[in-house]
């Protein structure tokens, strides 16, 4: 799924950097523009950025399986996946 439109990047991307950033540092600071910076972009427009922070707290929470499901369920839906 497409999160940011001006630059064309993915949830599959984010999901990627942030298990990259978590692998080499479990306790990093992840911020939208980190994100950016480590996929070698740049925001423009800024629309994006409440995305990416759902995203990134997504994976934190449910861990990088659950997180791998996200372009399948959306990141602003606030029930709790089935068990």
């Amino acid at each position: 799924m497409i999160i940011c439109s001006c630059t064309v990047l993915t949830s599959e991307e984010i999901h990627e950097a942030v298990a990259s950033l978590r692998t080499k540092d479990p306790f990093v600071v992840l911020t939208p523009g980190l994100i950016y910076k480590t996929l070698g972009k740049r925001p423009k427009c800024g629309d994006c950025m409440p995305l990416v922070v759902k995203l990134i707290v997504g994976y934190d929470e449910e861990g990088p399986v659950s997180a791998a499901s996200f372009p399948h369920r959306s990141p602003f839906d606030d029930t709790p996946p089935a068990d």
